[in-house]
């Protein structure tokens, strides 16, 4: 049997269930949120208990903390953060933490530069090339790089104007082992890469030139966080809404991932998430914009186009702004701006009825990115007078059936409600 064919009978058990569950019970849980994207904060669902989990001094507005998401069993919370974007491939990397702030993990691109104190040390020298045309219009042309090798104590800077090389010898490179270490130059958010060398402990190693040329890959890195139900995975975007998965412990000194799709990637799956529920946790929906705004459901690995569920909107290329399974399968919420930008609302789909409903209903203001309570009773979310992603938001909560709407928090966005 095709298992998506047999989903609305699932769903409609886990409706009877649910239905059963009191509403009114007293707030529970702790939601996370991210203010000024330098500081992650835990607050209790009733509004006490507001206080920093964690921050880091290069934590910076486009350089800082992005999104966080809890685990499925609450122990962890998994966060994206460019704090260290100037010692990484990455321009923003996926990091775990434990609820009371100790036991700071690098998820992609591990270990973390603090733990290369327990490596021993190799010389690596790279041949960087500037392979543009000064009459050229790219980011190559700026001339003006920062260079790092994969486990080196930092970066250097490099003037390289177009049509010239400069080789570069770092001195204290950790050695990850029988592995090849990046090499990535740095323009502002812009990144270039090669695969690198096999650091050498003891020894000095010539690395392959590398070559610059054209705009690079601005925000290369990995964003949005999204846990697979039995917490051994977790999934991200890339800068180009690429969608692809790390395991919990991943190998550390090189670049591993797994492309959640298979296949050519849908264009612009920047929202998507995983299966609430042991039984679908090999079940992704997601967006896809290109000759229609819709959200689809496939299985992991599979290739798109999945199974249409619902179209969102009319016009193609629209974007969500969050997008969430609800905690029983039974469909999931999604938050979308209108045609002329004037507002955004969440709204609920049903599997069983395959009918759309209304949870937020704003006017001249935004409800973007948001988590659901364990129980499915109720939302927390940013809300916003502006359309733009960087303008300022609070964390408001509310029933799912749009009463008892109430601010959580000022100066707050991301939330995501534990487990």
């Amino acid at each position: 049997m095709n298992y998506t064919q047999s989903l609305p009978l699932l769903i409609i058990a886990t409706i009877v269930f649910q239905n059963h569950n009191p509403i009114n019970q007293p707030l529970q849980g702790a939601i996370a949120y991210v203010r000024d994207e330098k500081e992650i904060r835990v607050i209790q669902a009733d509004g006490s208990g507001d206080h920093q989990l964690w921050t880091h001094k290069d934590a910076k507005p486009y350089s800082g903390i992005g999104d966080v998401s809890w685990s499925p069993d609450g122990k962890y919370l998994a966060f994206s953060s460019g704090h260290a974007s100037s010692t990484s491939l990455f321009h923003a990397d996926l990091y775990l933490i434990k609820p009371d702030g100790s036991g700071l993990r690098k998820l992609t691109n591990p270990p973390d530069p603090m733990g290369y104190s327990n490596y021993s040390k190799g010389k690596v020298s790279v041949t960087v090339r500037n392979d543009s045309y000064s009459f050229q219009t790219s980011n190559a042309t700026a001339g003006t790089f920062f260079v790092y090798v994969a486990g080196a104590d930092a970066p250097q800077f490099a003037n390289i104007p177009p049509g010239t090389s400069k080789t570069l010898s770092f001195n204290s490179v950790a050695d990850f082992g029988k592995k090849t270490q990046a090499i990535v130059a740095i323009y502002g958010n812009y990144r270039w890469f090669q695969a690198g060398t096999d650091v050498q402990a003891g020894k000095s190693v010539k690395a392959p030139d590398m070559s610059i040329t054209g705009n690079g890959i601005e925000y290369f890195g990995a964003f949005h966080p999204v846990w697979r139900s039995d917490g051994s995975e977790i999934s991200y975007r890339t800068g180009a809404c690429t969608v692809d998965r790390v395991p919990i412990d991943p190998p550390e000194g090189e670049f591993y991932f797994n492309a959640m799709f298979g296949g050519k990637a849908p264009f612009g799956a920047c929202s998507w998430d995983w299966g609430p529920t042991s039984a679908l946790a090999n079940q992704v929906i997601y967006t896809e914009n290109s000759a229609e705004s819709a959200i689809y459901l496939i299985t992991e690995g599979g290739t798109h186009p999945g199974r249409k569920l619902v179209n969102y909107s009319d016009v193609q290329y629209q974007l969500l702004q969050d997008l969430h399974w609800l905690p029983d399968g039974s469909g999931f919420l999604y938050s979308t701006a209108d045609l002329m930008r004037s507002s955004s609302n969440i709204f609920r789909y049903d599997f069983a009825s395959k009918e759309t409903t209304q949870v937020t209903k704003f006017e001249n203001e935004f409800a973007r990115k948001f988590s659901i309570s364990p129980d499915g009773h109720w939302i927390v979310y940013e809300r916003t007078k502006e359309y733009d992603e960087s303008s300022p938001a609070d964390v408001w909560i509310q029933e799912m059936n749009g009463s008892n709407s109430r601010l959580l928090v000022k100066n707050g966005r991301s939330p995501s409600w534990s487990r």
